[in-house]
């Protein structure tokens, strides 16, 4: 009988240390992971602070400051606009 009740708690005491290796196995993946994300919404967050900085650079070397005509103009304006800048473009480079 004491040979069973030996067994029994080799048994549960080697699955509680199996249990904790993958608890603690768990907890560092769920750790890098947090870090992980942590870095990549700050680089987000970076690249998204830069952009917007340029977008503001470029409507302040414009003297449009709120960028109000740029939002509203339609894309087909935008368009024309674009076209217009390639035509010129196309002909500073034939001359």
């Amino acid at each position: 009988m004491k040979f069973i009740f030996e067994t029994v708690a080799e048994t549960q005491k080697t699955s509680l240390a199996a249990a904790l290796d993958f608890t603690d196995s768990v907890l560092l993946v769920v750790e890098r992971l947090t870090q992980l994300n942590i870095e990549v919404s700050r680089a987000a967050f970076e690249q998204s602070s830069e952009m917007t900085l340029l977008c503001l650079n470029g409507c302040l070397a414009e003297g449009n400051a709120f960028a109000w005509h740029t939002g509203t103009v339609s894309g087909v304006e935008r368009f024309s606009r674009y076209c217009q800048a390639i035509s010129e473009m196309a002909q500073a480079a034939k001359q």
